[in-house]
C-alpha cells in the first residue's frame, strides 16, 4: 500500500510541476507574437480595369414583341440606346454585339426557336440600317429556354417575348 500512496503522491507532484511548466513557461512562449517580414505583392490593375470597363458598358437593351410576331417597330428611345452600343463598338473594336431572340412558352419548342431567331434577325437588320456592321453581331435564339418572367400571367408571357442586345467582350 505504501507503494501505491508514494506513487500517487509522485503522480500529483508530477501533475503540478508539468502544469506549472506548461502554463508559466511554455504557453507564454507559444502565444508570443512572432514578427513577420511582409513582402509587398505587386498590385494588378487588371481586375480593377476590367470591372471599370464592364461598368461603363451600355446596359442590355430589351425589345419586346407581340404574340407570334417577329417584326420590329423602331422608336426614338431604341434609336438613342443603339447609339450607345454603336459608340462602344467604335471605341472597343474587339467587342461584338450579341442579339438574342426569346419567346414565350406557347407553341412547339422548335417553332419558338425559329421565331426567336426571326426576331433576332429582324432586330439585326435594323441595327445594320443604323450603321452597325453585320460582322460585329452574333445572332442567336434561345427560344423558350431562358424566361425573364413567369408563364402564368399574360404580363409574364409578354416579358418573355423579347430580343436582348448586349455587348460581348472578346
Amino acid at each position: 500500500m505504501r507503494i501505491l500512496v508514494t506513487g500517487f503522491i509522485a503522480f500529483v507532484i508530477w501533475c503540478f510541476i508539468s502544469a506549472w511548466l506548461f502554463n508559466d513557461i511554455l504557453l507564454p512562449v507559444i502565444k508570443k507574437p512572432v514578427p513577420m517580414q511582409t513582402i509587398p505583392e505587386p498590385q494588378s490593375n487588371t481586375a480593377d480595369s476590367l470591372a471599370q470597363l464592364k461598368a461603363s458598358m451600355p446596359a442590355t437593351l430589351l425589345i419586346y414583341f407581340e404574340f407570334n410576331d417577329y417584326r420590329f417597330k423602331p422608336d426614338p428611345q431604341t434609336d438613342n440606346s443603339v447609339g450607345a452600343f454603336k459608340g462602344w463598338l467604335e471605341k472597343y473594336p474587339t467587342s461584338v454585339l450579341s442579339v438574342t431572340g426569346h419567346t414565350d412558352l406557347v407553341g412547339e419548342p422548335q417553332y419558338n426557336e425559329d421565331l426567336g431567331l426571326k426576331r433576332a434577325r429582324d432586330v439585326a437588320k435594323y441595327l445594320e440600317s443604323l450603321g452597325i456592321a453585320g460582322s460585329k453581331m452574333i445572332i442567336e435564339s434561345k427560344g423558350e429556354t431562358e424566361p425573364a418572367a413567369g408563364y402564368i400571367t399574360a404580363e409574364g408571357r409578354a416579358k418573355n417575348r423579347r430580343t436582348e442586345i448586349s455587348i460581348k467582350i472578346q
